[in-house]
């Protein structure tokens, strides 16, 4: 049988992902939100390939459109927490972050009556100046966390992170970092998103044999407006232009090809598998 894989998915609209109007929350109601319909595009490919995602959901989108997170939920995907208003993480202190995770927590648990227990951080900003972001998250009660991203490119990355799942030292929670590939002696992203998009899909299939042959599940994210091809906003910089359009008009194919390829489900499956011991996932300890 083929490795167990995880699915992913960052819950959030466009304007939230894009760093120029990122931080203009007070002007978020005036753009328009497509966040549902391109939800629901990403959860028909889902159900056509029977695989359960885990949705990481922003909390902002929870308070805005609760009966999506109740059609995400009822199609059998687990719920994560993304944070409330998208801020980066390295940018905030513990006491700011550990506001925000609390707001974005209870935002999920007020529509689906259960608390989150993964977290993944808005544009993987979880690096080396954030050693303090575990002891949050387990205070509040989360079993694991899928933040680290093992390279660097110029929003986010943490290129000296483990690239595989483990136990950071000290910690009972279990961090799965997005998957990476080693070539050529460099550690290259391949884990989804603008690579997914941009990439050629064999060179995708080929990362991920590569971690599945090693033992190691691939751990792969989209965004849903990833998937829309009707969104456009003129007022983005050049590297937005590339990081957030290009590649759009290919990739539902590509996730086609990809859940055919490869089994895929949720990280708490993949988590539920580690602790029995029936699964092929070993979760070393740092």
């Amino acid at each position: 049988m083929q490795i167990l894989n995880a699915f992913t998915v960052d819950l959030e609209d466009w304007f939230q992902g894009l760093t120029s109007t990122n931080p203009l929350v007070e002007q978020w109601p005036r753009f328009e939100s497509r966040v549902v319909p391109a939800t629901h595009r990403l959860l028909n490919i889902l159900a056509e390939h029977h695989v359960q995602a885990t949705f990481f959901v922003l909390g902002y989108v929870a308070d805005q459109y609760p009966a999506l997170i109740e059609q995400i939920r009822a199609a059998g995907h687990e719920l994560g927490v993304h944070g409330y208003f998208h801020r980066f993480v390295y940018r905030l202190t513990p006491a700011e972050f550990a506001q925000e995770l609390e707001r974005g927590l209870q935002a999920v648990e007020r529509i689906t009556g259960e608390r989150p227990v993964g977290h993944r951080a808005p544009y993987f900003s979880v690096n080396a100046r954030t050693p303090w972001l575990f002891e949050v998250l387990q205070g509040q009660g989360l079993l694991y966390d899928s933040s680290f991203f093992p390279t660097r490119n110029m929003l986010y990355g943490f290129p000296e992170a483990p690239r595989f799942p483990h136990r950071p030292a000290g910690q009972t929670l279990v961090e799965f970092p997005v998957s990476t590939v080693r070539w050529g002696g460099l550690t290259w992203p391949m884990a989804g998103g603008f690579y997914l998009r941009s990439w050629p899909y064999s060179l995708t299939r080929w990362g991920i044999k590569q971690l599945n042959c090693q033992g190691q599940p691939a751990i792969m994210y989209i965004h849903p407006w990833e998937l829309d091809l009707g969104q456009t906003y003129r007022q983005v910089t050049l590297r937005e232009r590339i990081t957030h359009y290009h590649g759009r008009r290919g990739l539902a194919e590509k996730l086609d090809r990809l859940f055919s390829d490869f089994r895929f489900g949720s990280l708490s499956r993949l988590l539920e598998l580690a602790a029995s011991g029936a699964g092929e996932l070993k979760v070393g300890r740092l």
